[in-house]
């Protein structure tokens, strides 16, 4: 048994999903019901997928709830938990800061750059020497899961350096690959939740009218604001990786750079780094050079916005690999993966984390930073050096 199983062991009442003692603060949470409310007053076959996956996302909102509810107790009672943050109705500190961790407007434990989420914690909580990060989901297959926890455990590795970074998951009984998270996670199974008059009250019932709410006041229960941390700027980290990586002249990016340990943690947090851009008649000999035959979608290059493709580098287990992205005038960001003769266009939100990135980045090449047709074949035959 490892020492982190031995420190949190699951309790009976986390085990079986006893609800009846923090039933009432159920109800002062806030849910996503009003579509699964619509579709319940329709004809719709409970078994259509899309009626299937409205009602496990409302129950799997409740089921973190209700974990969370749970793990207030149990950790007022643990002995190694030192401290736990407080989240949903059991503080009222939602501050829309720049950058740090926050509870957000939904009430959850968030860590923010340039004010869009890096990532969200169902719980957290710290002992003497960790910090866990707390993951709960119904989901029976967890290979999603599983790849979500290393953006996490990175973030928290930065920003808590002198703690180690724990993990501890909460499924359902059934799940699958349980046997399979890294070492550094505790698992726990609870039965199912499928207590049906609990949820349909909150679908239908959810008023804190006659709900009583039980509130804990213990020294461990601290709030985000309380929580020290290392100060990282996500964007600064990103502008300082670009001009680090760009300083091999023969190679055009510095592959041993991107190979060091902090590197490659930051790899985890962000999924690539930028290392330049292109002008579109400079990314059409790139398409040419790479004997590019079949294209998912049609790019009008004409409207490509600024005339710029910008280019960045992601890693895989075993390799590093070019991904392009550009803006079409007047639609959405894309994103160009390139397999073999294919080029995968794809869309990104325009609201979302690469197009924050990808504005901010343009701001830096302004000063620099364009590459041409010989420098993607430089940095493709270093990859190909590399796989070898």
């Amino acid at each position: 048994m490892k020492k982190s199983e031995h420190l949190l062991q699951i309790n009976k009442q986390i085990e079986n999903l006893q609800v009846e003692d923090i039933y009432d603060n159920l109800f002062f949470y806030k849910y996503h019901s009003r579509y699964l409310k619509k579709l319940q007053k329709t004809d719709i076959d409970k078994d259509d997928p899309h009626y299937i996956s409205t009602y496990s996302s409302l129950v799997g909102e409740l089921y973190e709830n209700v974990v969370y509810e749970l793990l207030l107790p149990y950790a007022i009672e643990n002995q190694h938990i030192t401290r736990f943050v407080l989240k949903g109705p059991h503080q009222d500190n939602y501050k829309n800061y720049k950058n740090g961790l926050m509870i957000d407007i939904n009430s959850q434990i968030v860590y923010k750059a340039g004010y869009k989420d890096v990532t969200e914690f169902d719980a957290l909580f710290f002992t003497k020497e960790s910090v866990y990060f707390v993951e709960t989901t119904i989901v029976k297959t967890t290979t999603s899961l599983r790849k979500r926890l290393k953006k996490k455990k990175a973030l928290l590795e930065v920003l808590f350096p002198k703690l180690k970074i724990k993990a501890l998951i909460i499924l359902t009984k059934g799940a699958m690959g349980v046997s399979v998270f890294p070492s550094y996670c505790t698992v726990w199974l609870t039965k199912p939740l499928e207590d049906k008059e609990l949820i349909k009250d909150i679908v239908y019932n959810l008023t804190k009218k006659d709900k009583k709410f039980i509130e804990y006041g213990d020294k461990k229960l601290i709030h985000t604001y309380n929580v020290y941390t290392k100060d990282f700027k996500y964007f600064d980290t990103l502008s300082w990786i670009l001009r680090s990586v760009r300083k091999d002249q023969e190679h055009i990016v510095d592959f041993k750079f991107l190979s060091t340990p902090q590197i490659e943690r930051y790899f985890e947090i962000f999924s690539k780094f930028y290392i330049g851009y292109m002008d579109t008649h400079s990314f059409i000999e790139v398409l040419k050079f790479l004997n590019i035959t079949n294209i998912s979608e049609d790019i009008p290059m004409e409207k490509i916005f600024e005339d710029q493709v910008v280019v960045t580098i992601e890693k895989t287990k075993e390799t590093f690999t070019l991904v392009y992205y550009l803006k079409i005038t007047g639609d959405k960001l894309k994103r160009l993966d390139i397999a073999d003769d294919s080029l995968k266009v794809s869309d990104k939100d325009p609201k979302g984390f690469t197009a924050a990135e990808i504005k901010y980045m343009k701001y830096l090449f302004k000063k620099g930073f364009k590459l041409s047709l010989d420098d993607i074949k430089t940095i493709e035959s270093k990859i190909e050096d590399l796989d070898k």
